[in-house]
Parts: C-alpha cells; structure tokens; sequence
C-alpha cells in the first residue's frame, strides 16, 4: 500500500529575465554511510511531473541538496501518530543525513510525465530503522517558453520540507517519488508597461512512499548513451546505475575519454573538450557490496571541430500509449536559430517535431518500438546540416 502526501508551498512572485543562461551543474553532497550493525538498507529518491498545456516548452529545476531525518527512539516508537504532532518536533531531536545527488542535476521536468517516466535525482546508503522528514533545497528553477524566452526564478526561500514517515530495511530499497505538477509549479503572465514575460512560482509536489522492496543485488549501468560535444563547449553529462548497493563507484576501464574530459568517481563526466574525433571507451561501475559487484558498459562519443554543427543528443526517453509525452533534442555550433525535420523513418503515431524548438511531444497512440533519424539546419549562408538516429520504445498503457 502506497502513502500519499501532498504539500502546496508557495515560494514566491520572480520577475528575473535572462536570455541563453544554462544552469552550472552542482556538486554532490557527502554520502553519511550507515553506522550500527546490519547490512543497511537502499532509499532512492526519484522525481516525476504532470504535463502543461501552454507555451512552456522546458522546466529545469537544480536541487543542491537532499536531507533526510532519521527518528529517535521515540519517535519510532510513536511512528503512527499524525503528522500535525509529527511537525512540532520536525527540527528537534534526530539526525539530518545528506543524500548523493546521482541523477541529473539540474533535470527537466517536462522530459517527465505523469508519473509514467521516472527519473533518479538521489540516494543514500542508510542504517535500517525508522525515517520520519526529508527536505529538498532548490537552488533554480529556469523556465524556457516556445518564444525562446528564458526566465530564472531566484527563489527565496528553496527548502521544501515533507514530514512523512518511512522505513527502511536491511538490503531494501525505499522509494520516494517526489511527483511536481508543472502545470501549477510556474505561470506565466504577461503584465506591466514592457509586456515581458513574469513567472510565478508555487511548487505543489505529490510525495509518493513505497513500502521497502528487496534490492536487486546486481548492479546495472543504466544510461543508455552519452551525449555529443564540440570543441571549446562545455560538457556535462552524469552515469547512472540501478541495484546493488549504493552508494557507487565509477572509472573508466579501457578506451580512452575525449581529451579535456573526465569521469568523477559519482559517475559525473564533464569538461570541455578540445579535440575533435569518435571517442570509444568502456564505463565501469561498482557498488559498496563486499565483494563489489561491477557492471561495464562501452560508450562513443563524438566531439565536433568548434564551429561545427552537431546533434548531441543520443537517446530519448521511452513513453506509453494514451499519455503526454515530451523531450527535447538539442544540437550545438553553427548559427541559430536551427530547424528541425524527421529526415528517414517514423515517428510514434501522435508525436510530432518541432521544426523551430526541437521539442518532441504528443500522445503516443501506438505501441511499439519506433525508430528515425532527426535533422537539424542552421542559420549560416552554407547551411549546415547534422543527422542524428534515434529510437523510442512506447508501452502498452
């Protein structure tokens, strides 16, 4: 049986305009391993979205931190009492534990739908017992709109507290799924003399709690390719990896990484590229068992010369029938703006492209795995052009 929670908070009114600001990646807090006897046990925290139906076309939401409180002897013993008399002693007695940010940081929100597509944002290797908070610190929430306006929500006060009562088992795993409604997390006015784009900002998540499940024991590289880069742009891309126990470890183990490029031991690779060239290596991971379990993957990557046009997105996420869908392809280099076409093959039935955005979206009406190949075009007088294959699989409803 699943606990449902939902908490509205509204942060704040944001009226910052920016154009063209990517948001920097973060670094990973320290993990606290479990201390006592046992094995210990797995939470994965996971985050997912509700469609919007405006001109919004990318949410990217950058979390710095992921805390989560562990219950004294008493309030274990007191776990079923209700959350009101829970909340008066929120910031008291107990033990705050950091998570390891080990998904995408900043994620896309829009790239996420109805619960339907998942997406890892944290996890923590954690002593079993009772858990009664967790909190989320949201350092940024960039608004991209179909104009190509880009808004950047300073927030004042980030932390979103959830005080729900969990547990965690012995070689367990416990989900939570922080689940966002985009439609309500930011609006989009239109006021004042200059008529420029304000946003809104008023979070309201859905926090879902999955009672403990038992961890698969191996670990598997997850990520399904890596992006493309170029020359002189800066590169981010993070590895992620599913059971065993966490948290993991990540090198590479043949092959070599583009120069200018490295891979931490959180799975993050990131740099800036300074050679152009196909780079082929072998991605391994191993998780805190004893012995560790360990999983390779082999990965190529392709770095442009600088000024080159280049797709560099590789894979797009899977979708089901009957429900929104959206992901957005990028390229880099050139001159913008570009124009997108499905160039060979098929597209989901009820997916369309977004010659100007890249935006792939729509409700998927038939199941099946679908593949084609994308093009984009720049701006320049010769024209550029860079093609790109990609697949999806969209599952039975």
């Amino acid at each position: 049986m699943k606990k449902y929670f939902t908490i509205l908070m509204a942060l704040a009114l944001v009226t910052a305009l920016v154009s063209g600001c990517a948001i920097p990646g973060v670094s990973s807090p320290t993990l606290t391993p479990p201390s006592g006897q046992g094995a210990g046990g797995t939470l994965e925290i996971r985050v997912t979205d509700a469609p919007r139906t405006d001109n919004v076309t990318e949410i990217w939401v950058k979390v710095s931190e992921v805390e989560i409180h562990k219950a004294t002897t008493e309030q274990e013993q007191d776990q079923n009492t209700d959350n009101d008399s829970q909340e008066q002693d929120e910031d008291g007695d107990g033990e705050w534990l950091s998570a390891n940010i080990t998904g995408p940081n900043p994620f896309e929100l829009l790239a996420l739908k109805d619960g339907g597509i998942q997406q890892v944002l944290a996890s923590a290797n954690l002593t079993a017992g009772k858990y009664t908070q967790i909190r989320m610190t949201v350092e940024q929430i960039q608004v991209r709109l179909g104009t190509g306006d880009n808004i950047t929500a300073k927030l004042p006060s980030s932390k979103l507290k959830f005080v729900q009562p969990f547990e965690v088992k012995d070689w367990n795993t416990t989900v939570l799924l922080f689940d966002f409604d985009a439609e309500k997390l930011v609006k989009v006015n239109y006021t004042g003399a200059d008529k420029e784009p304000k946003i809104i900002v008023t979070p309201v998540i859905k926090l879902t709690v999955e009672k403990p499940k038992p961890t698969e024991a191996v670990v598997k590289i997850t990520t399904p390719s890596l992006p493309n880069g170029a020359v002189g742009a800066s590169y981010n891309a993070t590895l992620q990896a599913s059971g065993g126990l966490v948290p993991y470890t990540w090198n590479i183990a043949s092959g070599t990484l583009p120069p200018g490029l490295w891979l931490t031991s959180a799975g993050v690779l990131g740099g800036t590229p300074i050679t152009a060239a196909d780079y082929t290596f072998t991605a391994k991971v191993s998780d805190n068992s004893t012995p560790a379990n360990i999983n390779t993957k082999q990965y190529t990557v392709t770095i442009a010369a600088g000024e080159t046009l280049i797709i560099t997105t590789t894979s797009l996420p899977d979708g089901k029938e009957g429900q929104l869908y959206s992901a957005t392809i990028f390229a880099i280099g050139g001159t913008a703006p570009y124009g997108w076409t499905a160039s060979a093959g098929s597209l989901p039935d009820g997916l369309n492209l977004n010659s100007a955005t890249g935006v792939l979206s729509g409700t998927p009406s038939k199941n099946g795995q679908f593949n084609f190949t994308v093009q984009v075009s720049d701006n320049s007088t010769t024209m550029q052009t860079d093609t790109q294959p990609l697949s999806i699989r969209i599952a039975k409803n």
